[in-house]
């Protein structure tokens, strides 16, 4: 899975890099195991499929964000070529299909097709970004520099604009507009009736980042994004002028790739408080805003938290998962036992933690010790993304293109 990439004079050299895979993320792992071996648990949770289905072909070995979203009584779900589907929640039947590289529509003053090219079939569309439902459409980004807008309840295409700039992450939906930040350094407001830009902010990026871009946020009339030389900032959301900005990471040690700090995971809030994260620096709760430093610990992650109950929750780049008070970021637990194993951002899901791994599995996570109560093995060559949960049943997207429903048969409510 491509991790890391490098800017050189606005092009992309993609470098495959494993570091997550071992005990320490710039050690030298030849003396370690690269990830933990699974051992026996006393299960405590059990889980129970409720319905499954398929929505293309998945997203194989590539870098990927994209994420199922639970809205409107449906599932909805894409793989990276094209396919995107919405499924009935509760049964999982297939209410539309579509396939984005054969949705090709023509404007009749230029003769011009919206997804010719690298977007027609039968190119993938890369789909990476998303998704997100809201205004009964669905938002969605490609690493091919396009911002979709789908009807949610048929599928039909509504907007289509090119941002010219890959979009791995989420869009920020909220207050009439569709927010993206790209992997080239760029965070961009577009309409959400029309897709018609609004503005555009830019900033520098450094020649090696994190492959990914955090996904912005719209609080308050603001827009909150995390960049790539590891600053958190808060842009006005009607103009895109930036309110304040401040360091979350600083880059530190003697090669490039020790100096990495990009901040890729979603900002969090719980009242005034914004909870932002580095991969190679600290995780800092700011006042919303002025930006002022209210605490900062060090912990290093690209995946986004979970802010919830009084807690924060979040797996570092080790894949060691750890609970935290939200007021003072004491931490109340941690757990090693799944090192190495690429674990996803966690889950609440009836009162435990749920993370799921490269090789398939679900894991539980007792939210008041961290012990491992459940685990349950999904399969479909891992779970890259953190499961969604929707009424305490939790649906789960592959790396295959798989989507699973299930629920526990005990387990704290």
């Amino acid at each position: 899975m491509q991790l890391i990439k490098r800017f050189t004079k606005g092009s992309l050299l993609l470098t495959a890099a494993v570091l997550v895979s071992g005990c320490s993320i710039f050690g030298d792992d030849d003396e370690e195991p690269k990830f933990a071996v699974l051992q026996p648990i006393s299960e405590q949770v059990q889980a129970k499929v409720l319905w499954d289905a398929s929505v293309g072909s998945g997203i194989g070995e590539h870098f990927s964000r994209l994420n199922p979203v639970v809205e409107y009584g449906k599932v909805f779900a894409a793989d990276r070529n094209g396919i995107v589907s919405a499924f009935d929640k509760s049964t999982g039947e297939r209410l539309w299909r579509i396939d984005l590289r054969q949705r090709i529509r023509f404007d009749e003053a230029t003769d011009e097709g919206w997804f010719s090219g690298l977007f027609a079939s039968p190119f993938p569309a890369r789909i990476s970004g998303g998704l997100v439902a809201q205004y009964n459409r669905v938002f969605l980004g490609t690493e091919n520099g396009d911002v979709v807008a789908l009807d949610a309840e048929t599928g039909d295409l509504v907007w289509h604009t090119e941002v010219n700039n890959e979009v791995m992450s989420d869009p920020a939906v909220g207050e009439g507009r569709v927010v993206v930040h790209t992997g080239g350094g760029k965070v961009i407001s577009l309409d959400a009736e029309t897709g018609e830009e609004q503005w555009e902010y830019e900033y520098q990026t450094p020649m090696l980042t994190v492959r990914g871009a955090s996904a912005p946020a719209i609080i308050s009339g603001g827009v909150v994004v995390g960049d790539s030389n590891g600053s958190g900032m808060v842009l006005i959301a009607d103009s895109g002028q930036q309110a304040w900005s401040q360091p979350i990471g600083k880059p530190s040690g003697s090669t490039e790739l020790e100096r990495l700090a990009d901040v890729d995971a979603r900002p969090a809030t719980q009242g005034t408080t914004l909870y932002m994260v580095a991969f190679n620096g600290e995780l800092v709760a700011l006042e919303l805003m002025s930006g002022e430093v209210r605490w900062k610990r060090d912990y290093k992650a690209f995946e986004n938290m979970l802010v919830t109950s009084g807690r924060i929750f979040l797996t570092d780049v080790n894949s060691h998962v750890y609970s935290l008070d939200q007021s003072g970021g004491i931490e109340r637990w941690s757990n090693t036992e799944l090192f190495g194993r690429k674990l996803s951002a966690p889950a609440w899901h009836r009162g435990n933690i749920v993370v799921g791994d490269f090789d398939g599995y679900l894991h539980w996570l007792d939210s008041e010790t961290g012990n491992i109560v459940g685990r349950y093995e999904v399969g479909g060559d891992g779970v890259y993304v953190a499961p969604v949960v929707d009424n305490n049943i939790m649906y789960v997207q592959t790396r295959d293109g798989d989507i699973i429903a299930l629920d526990t048969q005990s387990g704290n409510e």
